[in-house]
């Protein structure tokens, strides 16, 4: 059953994977200015927001004036291995609603006009260069936070599983130690049994002596043989309330430690899941060359 569910998540996120794409592809995008050739690369797990962003953050570190009105536009960029010359990057993020796929579409205006596959063959690879680099590069900041979540995940599992542990452990120190009180309950309880014996032989005599003879020291031996009755009846009934606790308390921590085992083994599965995603995704990390 396990060895199923971990082949099945293996399985999912190779396919996730294998929709994602790791080549810039030509392409055309209707910006705001019309439609234009572009640089198209497909991401996964992410949204229009953030990728945006990554781009806008990138032209902002080549480009005279960088606006994000109605696409993140870098003007006045210098690619010196696309073109002597500045040129305009526009870039504009594209994904459909509920889709998982996001594709960045990446127009290079030059003083000869916007590349494409049409441009010349050195223009179009160095600026097809550029868009890949700077792809490769989001991939692996998005597949490095991916991985980061998932260790994170995996380390609050464990976490979890340290504690359910520690409590298994303190619950079973307890149960011990309520087994011990609750046996030296019942010895107390044996002891307490055999005083009041004794009391009670002590008294019967003690009133027949009064009865037969009365007199204020024999009434007084009587009234303290009483009191010292009363407080070992006292110890018995607490002994035997101690005792009562004690197994009630040795049942329920059982039962506790019963359903510690449980949880512990479906947490286990869980950190043997998340492994299975960890291990995946430093793979997917490493693979993005």
């Amino acid at each position: 059953m396990r060895a199923s569910i971990l082949l099945s998540l293996v399985l999912t996120l190779s396919l996730a994977s294998a929709q994602a794409q790791t080549s810039v592809t030509p392409g055309s995008f209707g910006f705001s200015n019309g439609v234009h050739p572009t640089f198209d690369f497909i991401f996964e797990g992410t949204d229009v927001k953030y990728v945006e962003s990554y781009w806008r953050d990138e032209l902002k570190k080549i480009s005279h004036d960088v606006s994000t009105k109605k696409e993140v536009t870098g003007a006045g960029a210098l690619l010196p291995q696309v073109s002597p010359d500045t040129v305009r990057v526009q870039m504009k993020a594209e994904q459909r609603k509920g889709s998982p796929l996001l594709t960045a579409h990446v127009a290079i205006f030059t003083t000869q006009g916007y590349v494409g596959p049409n441009s010349d063959a050195k223009v179009y690879e160095a600026a097809t260069a550029f868009v890949q680099q700077h792809s490769t590069a989001l991939r692996r900041q998005l597949a490095q936070q991916e991985l980061t979540e998932a260790e994170k995940g995996l380390a609050r599992l464990r976490s979890d599983q340290s504690n359910l542990q520690r409590e298994k452990e303190r619950a079973e120190s307890s149960i011990e130690k309520s087994k011990q009180r609750g046996a030296e309950a019942a010895v107390e309880q044996e002891r307490a049994k055999v005083e009041l014996d004794d009391l009670t032989k002590r008294i019967d005599a003690q009133r027949n002596e009064v009865a037969s003879a009365p007199s204020e020291e024999g009434t007084k031996e009587l009234n303290a043989l009483l009191k010292e009755q009363t407080r070992t009846l006292e110890k018995s009934r607490k002994a035997m309330e101690l005792e009562h606790d004690m197994k009630k308390k040795v049942e329920d921590l059982t039962f506790a430690v019963k359903k510690n085992v449980e949880d512990q083994g479906r947490k286990q599965d869980e950190i043997a899941r998340q492994e299975v995603l960890v291990n995946t995704l430093r793979q997917k990390l490493a693979d993005i060359r």
